[in-house]
């Protein structure tokens, strides 16, 4: 079906449907109906992992190979100690993160708790405070992560070493591809 000429601009045609590409709707997304009231993971790093697990991954990613290959594109000092700083900062956002993931989920226990407690269904009330435990638990986890985080102590220690170590692997890869390799 075809639009009449009065609504035709310069004699164009207009097309019988506007074709556009259809969106993916997540079941979290139909139930809830909106993006922001569902807890986004997207920010999380790794394959899928949240929370702690996050943090971990983010820990045992390869940095030395980072700082090798930043090296080798960039050989100033000043680039390794900046890129060391945003690393740190980017562990303290994916702690904050992780941190508000869990905060969430225990204000969530709680409704459910107190929501089944009047309903008097005692065992699923008990598994829910099982797992209000074990999410407290993680929680103190990340908090002890976080102040050693922000001390520089601990397992946020080994990103910066780590990197600098990588880094000085480039610079030194650098000078024997530059002076060791030439004839004499």
């Amino acid at each position: 079906m075809r639009l009449p000429r009065i609504f035709r601009k310069n004699n164009q045609e207009v097309p019988d449907k506007i074709t556009t590409n259809p969106v993916a709707i997540s079941k979290d997304q139909a139930k809830y109906g909106n993006e922001s009231d569902i807890q986004s993971t997207e920010f999380f790093p790794g394959n899928g992992s949240i929370g702690l697990d996050a943090i971990y991954a983010f820990f045992q990613d390869d940095y030395e190979s980072r700082g090798y290959n930043d090296a080798l594109a960039n050989p100033d000092d000043s680039y390794k100690s900046d890129n060391i700083k945003l690393f740190n900062h980017d562990l303290l956002i994916l702690i904050d993160r992780s941190s508000n993931y869990y905060e969430t989920m225990l204000k969530e226990l709680d409704f459910h708790i107190g929501s089944r407690t009047r309903a008097g269904l005692i065992d699923l009330v008990e598994e829910l405070k099982n797992r209000k435990e074990i999410i407290k638990d993680l929680l103190e986890k990340i908090n002890l992560i976080k102040g050693d985080a922000v001390n520089g102590n601990g397992p946020s220690q080994r990103i910066g070493l780590s990197y600098q170590r990588g880094f000085m692997r480039g610079l030194s890869a650098i000078s024997h591809s530059k002076m060791f390799n030439r004839t004499l």
